[in-house]
């Protein structure tokens, strides 16, 4: 049997109820399990991606940021049109309005200064999670990952993307620029994008790969899409770079999140 409690059972249930509320209020990213309801469709500004094999990766960039390209079979999913707004997070993270970016202020700019956790959380509390990498790259093509979202290269006279300013500027209103073949918008540049992997140069491999998720596990989180801050090579849709997934500092890394998709088997 059994040993008997010291703590009577109402006594035992407020003392865990206390150390809960303790955690909820005092670690960052902590939040409520339940996702958040709204009224309205969770698959608004969304779209379908089909079930299909594309070549990931670009070998021109080396190992670090994309070599070798390779084949990647995915199944169907849904993504976000648009980066996540910060009016749309403060919904959620009411907290971040006392620390939006500065290069990334208004309302409609991109959400920036935001963990992968944060991020992660985000989409979990609305019935989606973050893009793998293979899915975020598969929806940003236009032909390979050596290619920009767009065919064609990048115009700086007439600019088709809010990227490669190498910190003389800052993040603009989502979807102020034309979207892809997709129907996505600022899948190159705006800000940096998470997406649910781990990082590692070991991790592309030169035979065809199905749904990958990333290694299991990881010191760094890969970003991709570019930024206003950064380079014109990183708006390539094969391009990818990694940062520090606890961090909160970052004005040029935000998000979208994506849906995977049960199909009929009829």
């Amino acid at each position: 049997m059994y040993e008997k409690s010291p703590f009577r059972n109402h006594d035992s249930v407020r003392l865990v109820r206390v150390f809960i509320f303790i955690l909820a209020i005092t670690i960052p990213g902590v939040v409520h399990s339940e996702p958040v309801t709204e009224p309205g469709d969770i698959t608004e500004d969304m779209v379908v991606i089909p079930a299909g094999t594309f070549k990931r990766g670009c070998d021109r960039f080396g190992h670090q940021h994309g070599a070798p390209a390779h084949l990647v079979y995915l199944d169907a999913y849904m993504i976000d049109k648009y980066e996540l707004t910060n009016k749309k997070f403060e919904k959620v993270f009411p907290e971040h309005k006392l620390r939006r970016s500065q290069f990334s202020h208004c309302d409609n700019c991109p959400a920036s200064k935001i963990s992968w956790y944060e991020a992660a959380d985000y989409c979990h509390l609305k019935g989606k999670s973050l893009p793998s990498e293979a899915q975020w790259e598969r929806a940003a093509q236009s032909g390979t990952g050596c290619d920009f979202p767009w065919s064609g290269e990048f115009d700086p006279e007439k600019p088709q993307a809010r990227g490669g300013v190498k910190l003389r500027d800052n993040g603009t209103p989502v979807g102020s620029f034309p979207p892809n073949e997709n129907g996505l918008y600022d899948m190159a540049g705006n800000v940096w994008e998470w997406v649910s992997d781990w990082f590692s140069i070991r991790y592309y491999f030169r035979e065809v790969m199905y749904n990958p998720r990333g290694p299991g596990h990881g010191i760094m989180k890969v970003r991709r899409g570019g930024s206003w801050s950064d380079s014109i090579k990183a708006m390539r849709t094969g391009y990818r770079d990694w940062s520090y997934p606890f961090s909160r500092g970052f004005n040029d890394i935000g998000f979208r999140c994506a849906i995977n998709l049960k199909m009929s088997s009829e």
